[in-house]
């Protein structure tokens, strides 16, 4: 449905995945330790009124894996890089974690290239998400990912990974989770500044996934008067941080947020 190619940076190559030009530009993008095949399960519902774009974040799926390591500041060059190459318009934004962390840093620094956004299960408190990726139990979960990564996925599978998340993991180079893995998050973040949700201008859809079963974003993140923040709508979905998207039209995410785009279009 997509179709790859690789776009030339300063610092290595990233995997671009393009679908035809139907209708209004939309980014997907992918969230930490993914690739942007997450989203196939929704492309057959978007491709055919979106211009669809989405990529491998340097580290992951297809594009490279520099010598040099893994910041969240590498991550948002490389989202003005790509917009630089392939948008010709404003464009729509929907990421899932990590990606919406993208999509809110270029919306606060490009505002005007941006239409609309959606997030999904993204932190919207810096120093509180340090914490919270600091944590024992998310070191653990960072640890084991990480002794799994690059290998083959034949061995993946012996190890009774899913075939989905063992090609995905076989991708991914293990250095991207150091910083998560060794509980030095902080120093992943070294140089961003928080965002300052009254300085958005455009629609900003943000959703929740239940904290309780792995949710990322924390209730005490969110503001306690969302009518204070006009550009802000909010929705809560009772599952965990993947959101259920591979369900496709079936996700009360995917729903939420496909509602949404179409209303900002």
């Amino acid at each position: 449905m997509l179709t790859e190619t690789l776009l030339n940076t300063p610092l290595g190559q990233i995997n671009i995945a393009e679908g035809p030009n139907n209708g209004p530009l939309l980014f997907l993008m992918h969230g930490f330790t993914n690739r942007w095949q997450m989203f196939t399960p929704i492309l057959p519902h978007l491709i055919n009124d979106w211009h669809v774009i989405s990529y491998d974040h340097r580290g992951h799926g297809r594009s490279c894996h520099p010598s040099q390591g893994y910041t969240a500041h590498t991550y948002y060059q490389d989202v003005e890089t790509i917009f630089a190459a392939k948008a010709d318009q404003p464009a729509f934004l929907l990421g899932h974690s990590m990606g919406g962390s993208m999509a809110l840093w270029f919306t606060t620094h490009h505002p005007d290239q941006v239409k609309a956004v959606v997030i999904g299960d993204t932190s919207l408190d810096l120093p509180m998400h340090i914490e919270v990726m600091n944590n024992r139990r998310n070191g653990k979960l960072f640890s084991l990912r990480r002794r799994m990564a690059g290998h083959p996925v034949e061995d993946l599978l012996r190890r009774g990974v899913p075939q989905y998340q063992a090609e995905e993991l076989s991708q991914l180079d293990p250095r991207v989770m150091d910083f998560h893995a060794e509980g030095r998050v902080g120093e992943f973040f070294a140089g961003v500044q928080p965002f300052n949700l009254s300085g958005f201008r455009c629609p900003i859809l943000v959703t929740q996934a239940d904290p309780a079963r792995g949710g990322i974003l924390q209730d005490a993140e969110i503001p306690a008067d969302l009518s204070r923040y006009p550009n802000l709508s909010f929705q809560r979905f009772d599952c965990g941080h993947d959101l259920e998207i591979d369900k496709g039209i079936d996700s009360p995410f995917f729903q939420a947020a496909l509602s949404f785009l179409k209303q900002h279009r």
